[in-house]
């Protein structure tokens, strides 16, 4: 019996993810990196060289069939499931004024669906030997409100909700489930943000909106990815946690 406890990771490829993936083999996990972009994936899992202890599965969490294969094969490969970080997302800016219907259709269809398709997939899985830990990327959107973040924060609000309905619901299998929320992280999907935005506004540039960033944080730093997967890390192994809403915002809702 493989006695290497097992993550679960969706959009693992990148960012957040990525780093998430590194804290939990530098830990002596088995790490599952299911991603839309196997390509990226496979590229960090060649730069991890720990060939026994990782594999990608090219899966999109909107599909629950995809997601039901994924948990399949970690299983065949790994033998258990311990922990699964649904941490799959995207971002769009918008407002109520000018949200499309395929955009908020789109949000909702990656952000919310997904990471209910996550779960649901993994949930017999987990339940085996006592059961594990389920951890959800929300945001601190979850607490606060941004402008020009509609529909983004429409579903990162509707995460927090999912995080306390599945803890009740999920407890009595041995099943723990927390949301970790972030504020700002350093990741190309902040960059891409940026970059978007300059393109259709010639007035600012994305190093200037990088700076207008971080000046919002009491180090005057925006966060990095891996401070985001240490507490990952610790949601995993935390047996007392469940139902909670964990901040990594550089003090941004303190102020």
């Amino acid at each position: 019996m493989n006695t290497i406890p097992t993550l679960l990771i969706t959009g693992g490829a990148t960012g957040i993810g990525a780093a998430t993936v590194r804290k939990f083999v530098d830990e002596g996990w088995n790490v599952a990196l299911i991603d839309i972009n196997i390509s990226e994936a496979e590229a960090l899992c060649r730069s991890l060289d720990a060939p026994e202890r990782l594999m990608c599965v090219e899966a999109d969490t909107r599909s629950l069939q995809a997601m039901q294969r994924a948990v399949a094969m970690t299983l065949s490969r790994f033998g258990r499931l311990d922990c699964v970080f649904a941490n799959a997302g995207i971002h769009r800016r918008n407002t109520i004024y000018d949200i499309t219907d395929a955009e908020l259709d789109l949000l909702i269809a990656v952000n919310i669906r997904g990471t209910i398709n996550t779960v649901r997939a993994s949930i017999d899985a987990l339940a085996v030997d006592g059961g594990g830990a389920i951890i959800i990327n929300c945001s601190d959107q979850w607490f606060i409100g941004k402008r020009g973040n509609f529909g983004y924060g429409l579903t990162k609000g509707a995460l927090g909700q999912i995080t306390r309905s599945l803890a009740l619901e999920l407890g009595p299998k041995g099943i723990r489930v927390n949301a970790v929320c972030p504020s700002t992280i350093a990741t190309p999907l902040v960059d891409n943000i940026f970059s978007t935005y300059a393109d259709t506004h010639p007035d600012t540039t994305v190093a200037e909106q990088w700076a207008d960033e971080d000046a919002l944080f009491v180090r005057g730093k925006a966060g990095r990815p891996d401070e985001v997967a240490d507490m990952v890390y610790y949601l995993a192994g935390a047996r007392f946690c469940t139902g909670g809403h964990y901040l990594i915002d550089g003090g941004l809702t303190a102020q």
